[in-house]
Formats: C-alpha cells, structure tokens, sequence
C-alpha cells in the first residue's frame, strides 16, 4: 500500500505545472562556495556564529548560494587560511589574525597597546573604527580579497595564578606560560613577570608539574582548557586582545549578480556583527561566570594606583608598536592617538566593567 501510495503521488507530481514541480524539489544552488575553516565541526565558533552565518545567506539567496564549509586545515594550515582565500584555493575562510608574527601588520598585534587597566567590552566595534580611520593600512592585511566582518574578544588576556595577586609588585619574579609571540611577551616582561613560552594545549600539564605558576590567557581558557581546575585567581591586568577575520575570495565576490552581493554584504553587516557579538560575549563571559560559581575560582581587581602604575611601565612598550607600524609604512604615532581616543568608548576601567560584578576583592 504505501508502495502505491509513493507511486501515485510521483506520478501526481509529474503533472503539476512546472512552477509548482520546482518548488516540490530543492534548487539547485547557482553558486557554491567553498569556505575554510581551521577548526572542527564540533568548535563551538563554528555551530553558534559561523554555521549561522552560512546558514541565513543560503536562505535569504533562497538557495541560490550554497557555502560548503571544510574543516581542520583540510583546505591549508591556519596560518595560510587568508593565502588560500586570496590565491583561490578556498572562496571563503576565516581565522585568527595571531597566528604568527608578522603576517597582520595591522590587526594581529592591535590590541597589543591596550591599557592593562582597561577591559576591551566591543572589540570587533573598535577595530572597526580603527579601519575606517586608517583604511588603506588596514586594507593591507586582507589585501585581494573581498572582506566580510571583523571578529573580537572582549575582556582581553589576563593574568591566571595560584598566588593571589594583591599589589602589582607580586607579579614580579612569577613564571607565567605565555602562548605566541610578539609585542604582548614585551609587556609581561615590563610588569616584571618571567616569560615561559608555552603552546596553549601544554598549558595544563605544565602548571599541573610546576613547571610554571600560571599562565597569561583569555577567559574561554579558564574552562575549555580546564586551566580553572589549577588556578585560584584570575587577575584583571590586561595585556593584549584577540581578533578574527572572515573574507571571501575577490572574483568568487565578482562572479555574483548584484542581487547576491547585496545578501552576502547585508548578512556580513549588522547581522553578522551581532550575531558574532553575542557569540564571543558569551563565550568569555560565561566562562568567568562559570570559573566563579563552579570552579571556585576569584576575580581581582587591583588599585587605581597599581592600575595607573601599570599603564605608566608599559608606555615604552607602546613605542615599540608605534616603531613597528611606522617601519611597516604606517603612522604609528596617529594610530595610536587614535586608539587611546577610542579607548574612551569601547573599553572600560575593570571596576566599571562588564564583569566587575563578579569580581571578589
């Protein structure tokens, strides 16, 4: 019976007119994109911003764009994801700017002149601002390729440790792991700390033996690296942020009719914003939460004194930025005007915060 029933209603089907035997099967998508990602399927930045992302072009193009993710490098290393991209081996990619020294002028250390004193509360907005006050120095970094949006942690990289932190000058002499390079291992360094570079999934095991007595790392560390498990206290002492990038090849961009350039572009804008907004807010700030309330752990905000005397030993640091941006042709020294203009907005002094209400001194 139900044999005859599946044949009867093919054979209706083939009768319908054409519009409607159209819509009784799925479109054949007129585009597919191929989009590179260095993480898995199962990361959360995948299933709760960038899955939605893909997810809301394909349904406002009405099944005319098809973005078919690949995953774990299948595509190229993390590092070569914005090459891929531009180089036409992947139509879309998104990634981290930190993933080596050197490659972002722009971006990848921006958040390397953040005043430790400071929690960054809209990073992607601030970034955004930079952009467009320095648009052809931040157009170099994602140079030959149509880009999508900016993506940025709040809160920052802070200070993990089994010592309780109550003055400024306990930070001095302290072993730190410190994962990546640059111009944030300088400011550590200047808050007298003892720099270990250590890679993030080495973390545990090496506070776990000693080898280290904590480490310098964003929030979303505390939990998903269990790090949380080992240390008591988390300092507020901000020593650099974090941004991401999601681009799209230029002539993969080119190859769409206006209509769909204007669904990518408005998915890619106020949708996006707020959709990766939401995302990474939840990400750093449940997870403080959760270190808190579950871990047992302790936020601590230091003084306005220690504060100000933090700031004050990292401006040499700041210079070497400014150095930095002007050999790479850039104008470091209104760049970084302008940031501590912004400063003003889009951060905050850590007992005004956003997370200021689960700090416990």
């Amino acid at each position: 019976m139900a044999r005859l029933f599946i044949a009867a209603l093919t054979a209706a089907t083939m009768l319908l007119p054409g519009a409607f035997r159209q819509a009784a099967h799925a479109a054949e998508p007129e585009f597919t994109f191929s989009l590179n990602l260095a993480i898995p399927p199962t990361h959360q930045r995948w299933t709760q911003a960038i899955k939605p992302w893909v997810e809301e072009i394909e349904k406002r193009s009405a099944g005319r764009i098809k973005i078919e993710p690949y995953f774990a490098g299948a595509l190229s290393s993390q590092q070569e994801v914005m090459e891929s991209v531009r180089n036409g081996i992947a139509d879309m990619g998104e990634s981290s700017y930190a993933v080596g020294v050197g490659r972002f002028l722009f971006h990848e250390q921006l958040y390397s002149i953040v005043r430790p004193s400071r929690s960054l509360e809209d990073p992607a907005a601030m970034a955004e601002a930079m952009e467009k006050a320095f648009p052809e120095a931040a157009a170099r970094d994602w140079e030959g390729t149509r880009y999508l949006l900016t993506e940025g942690m709040p809160v920052g990289v802070c200070i993990g440790t089994n010592k309780k932190i109550t003055r400024l000058e306990d930070l001095r002499g302290l072993k730190l792991g410190v994962p990546g390079g640059g111009i944030a291992l300088d400011r550590a360094r200047a808050l007298g700390i003892t720099v270990v570079g250590i890679n993030m999934p080495d973390m545990y095991m090496s506070i776990e033996k000693g080898v280290i007595e904590g480490f310098i790392g964003d929030p979303d560390v505390i939990t998903a690296r269990r790090l949380g498990e080992l240390v008591k206290y988390y300092t507020l002492l901000n020593l650099r942020g974090s941004l991401f990038y999601l681009t799209m090849n230029q002539d993969s961009y080119d190859s769409l009719p206006d209509d769909l350039k204007k669904v990518v572009d408005d998915v890619s804008g106020d949708f996006a914003r707020k959709l990766f907004t939401d995302f990474w807010n939840g990400t750093q700030y449940n997870s403080l939460k959760r270190y808190v309330t579950e871990m047992k752990g302790e936020l601590l905000v230091l003084s306005d004194e220690d504060y100000a005397k933090a700031d004050k030993l990292l401006e040499p640091i700041d210079q070497l930025w400014v150095d930095a941006m002007n050999r790479a042709d850039m104008p470091g020294e209104a760049m970084l005007a302008k940031f501590r203009e912004l400063e003003e907005t889009y951060t905050a002094p850590w007992a005004e915060s956003s997370i200021s209400g689960l700090a416990g001194n």
